[in-house]
């Protein structure tokens, strides 16, 4: 985790991204000083009661989504208490954010010095919708309960799609696989070390949902590290169908089980992504069982067009070379090198270490930096999704903060490697997987809807009022606009006609409930 995407394989590091990233049973606590930050931090986190992908990364090649409907909601309740009872042998057991030693870096909570465990052979996570818990009769069953703080996702995904950009061919009306129907009740999640073991952990698990007519299965599908030749072998990448590199950017948690190489960025506190007592937007969940030590997901599928992507590069060369409009308009060059460091080439003099990749800040307390998007524009992807310092719509102050509204992206591609030799191959690729937060309104919703479709975001620096993110903002081709600001008083580049090189074929809203949560759900009579 401590090293930049470019130097380790997704086995180790899993591929992460501008959309999206995806996702064990002692005890386990976390308190002591934070290195990153120079401050104390305080929170103690029962990494064994929360699920593993909100607080760590798994680095395997493979994941499926199951998307399933509460057949007989006893029955259902009971197999999720199986899900998290300890007994391998009966079923695969929910994997928490517990550390395995093998395949992660030592977080401030695990001791190096204790003899690793065996890297699993699977990873296995669980998400439900509002329609699930209603399905499974906890409304019924819980009078107390109460997600007053959470009303998004009550309402669940596509009664606020358009909220968040999801309109036109992103529209709940042309989901697949029964989203936004009310019959997506749950949402499996299961990432596998290699194609044997994720074809067997998926049998033991269609068998499992239909036991007692539990669940129904009604879509599948799979994400898979994208692969590149290496002395002759197929070797994973963390790379994205648009041919960036990604997962460069992490996420980093106050007390959090996974440590990263330190940058300008504050850590984030815990409660922005597990369901705390000590948060300071929300109440937590009711009862405390099930709230406690959960979060909330948004599970996104979501289409890239490739062809059109790289034909609208080619179609501005007269303007800027298409590979330098690809690093503005995304904020870093494809291999990874952010313009912040180097706005020019992505093969600077001397380099860049791993280490500096994400070591850089947009504008300094002081003002100072690159205010004016003379580096990075401004409207850049990467530059709206993260503002850094830059003061922006919920952050008014140079080098201010912007962490109440992160996310945490676990995901990976799907479909086969782009071929720019048979570029209609009319298959389809893109990313797929879920952005984690403890408040989809104010981090998801807040995030898609202020930072990347609107041009009013960036406070001070005044964009054109069509201004939205070129990469994955909802664009209308005939307004949209991107501009690329130039030095020494020369004329913006301006970059016309841009469509939505994104389209979200999926979504839902997800409660990821602890251990603790999911055994009072199978408890309850």
């Amino acid at each position: 985790m401590s090293q930049d995407a470019k130097t380790k394989s997704p086995e180790e590091k899993e591929s992460g991204g501008f959309l999206h990233r995806l996702f064990t049973r002692e005890e386990h606590v976390t308190a002591e000083r934070d290195s990153s930050s120079g401050s104390s931090a305080a929170t103690t986190l029962d990494l064994g009661d929360i699920q593993g992908f909100i607080l760590r990364g798994y680095r395997m090649p493979m994941v499926r989504h199951f998307l399933l409907k509460v057949g007989v909601p006893v029955e259902a309740r009971k197999l999720l208490g199986r899900l998290v009872s300890g007994d391998e042998s009966d079923t695969p057991q929910i994997t928490t954010a517990e550390d395995w030693h093998v395949g992660f870096a030592p977080g401030p909570g695990d001791n190096p010095a204790d003899l690793p465990r065996h890297k699993p052979d699977y990873c296995l996570n669980v998400g439900i919708t509002w329609p699930g818990l209603v399905a499974l009769e906890v409304e019924d069953r819980v009078p107390t309960l109460a997600f007053k703080s959470f009303n998004a996702f009550t309402s669940g995904a596509a009664a606020r799609a358009e909220l968040v950009g999801d309109t036109g061919a992103s529209a709940p009306q042309n989901w697949i696989g029964s989203f936004g129907k009310g019959n997506d009740h749950a949402l499996v999640t299961l990432h596998a070390i290699s194609p044997n073991a994720m074809a067997a952990y998926s049998d033991r698990l269609s068998a499992l949902f239909t036991e007692g007519g539990a669940f129904r299965e009604i879509w599948r599908a799979d994400g898979m590290a994208l692969m590149e030749m290496k002395d002759g072998t197929p070797v994973p990448t963390s790379k994205v169908h648009f041919g960036y590199t990604d997962g460069i950017s992490m996420t980093t948690i106050r007390g959090g089980p996974e440590r990263y190489t330190p940058d300008h960025q504050q850590p984030c506190e815990p409660w922005l992504f597990v369901l705390q007592d000590e948060a300071e937007n929300y109440f937590v969940p009711e009862p405390k069982e099930l709230g406690l030590n959960g979060s909330f997901a948004v599970f996104k599928m979501a289409e890239t067009d490739v062809v059109g992507f790289e034909d609208f590069l080619q179609s501005n060369k007269d303007k800027i070379d298409p590979e330098l409009l690809a690093a503005k308009m995304c904020g870093r060059w494809r291999n990874g090198v952010p313009l912040a460091l180097s706005p020019d080439t992505d093969s600077p003099p001397g380099g860049i270490t791993p280490e500096q990749l994400n070591d850089f800040e947009y504008v300094n307390p002081d003002g100072s930096g690159d205010p004016r998007g003379l580096r990075c524009p401004v409207g850049a992807h990467m530059r709206r999704i993260n503002p850094r310092g830059q003061p922006v719509a919920g952050q008014a102050h140079p080098g201010g903060s912007n962490n109440t509204h992160r996310l945490i992206r676990r995901g990976m591609p799907y479909g086969p490697v782009y071929d720019p030799a048979q570029p209609y191959d009319g298959v389809e690729r893109g990313l797929m997987g879920y952005f984690i937060n403890s408040s989809i309104e104010n981090q998801y919703e807040f995030v898609l809807s202020q930072w990347v479709n609107d041009s009013e975001f960036a406070g001070a620096v005044r964009l054109n009022p069509k201004s939205k993110d070129p990469m994955i903002g909802t664009q209308d081709p005939a307004e949209s606009i991107f501009v690329i600001p130039q030095a020494n008083g020369g004329p913006p580049i301006k970059i016309t006609g841009l469509g939505s090189f994104v389209t979200t074929r999926a979504a839902a809203y997800c409660f990821l409930p602890s251990i603790t949560a999911i055994k009072f759900i199978s408890n309850l009579q």
